[in-house]
């Protein structure tokens, strides 16, 4: 394993409690969970889960991802979207792998990419 490659830390969760707000940008090599509300760009090699009573206004980059509750933006997953049965999506979604549960509220675009359109995305977005 090379010096620079990042590893996710099993067992550590990063966390924004419900009744917080969090405006800015978020880089972590951890699992993130959001219970409250965050405004900004997020990105994780890990996975990153919106619970229920959660609201995401922005961008994020992460491995995987789980909504719950609200998002507002832009979403590139490497590996698998889930939106669950209570969370709601409004935007883009650019991922290998998604699932909507009945009663997901879906409203913009998905596009299904491979491992290197997931390289080459990140790779723009980052310039």
């Amino acid at each position: 394993m090379s010096k620079n490659e990042n590893t996710t830390q099993v067992n550590e969760v990063n966390r924004i409690s419900g009744g917080t707000e969090f405006h800015g940008v978020i880089n972590s090599v951890s699992d993130i969970r959001i219970d409250g509300l965050f405004e900004g760009k997020l990105t994780t090699v890990g996975k990153l889960v919106i619970g229920e009573s959660a609201r995401l206004i922005g961008e994020v980059i992460a491995k995987s991802c789980d909504i719950w509750g609200e998002v507002d933006g832009k979403v590139l997953v490497r590996e698998v979207f889930g939106l669950r049965k209570c969370g709601s999506i409004k935007g883009k979604i650019a991922c290998q792998k998604l699932f909507i549960e009945e009663g997901g509220i879906f409203n913009g675009s998905c596009k299904m990419i491979t491992e290197e359109e997931f390289e080459d995305n990140l790779r723009s977005q980052n310039q």
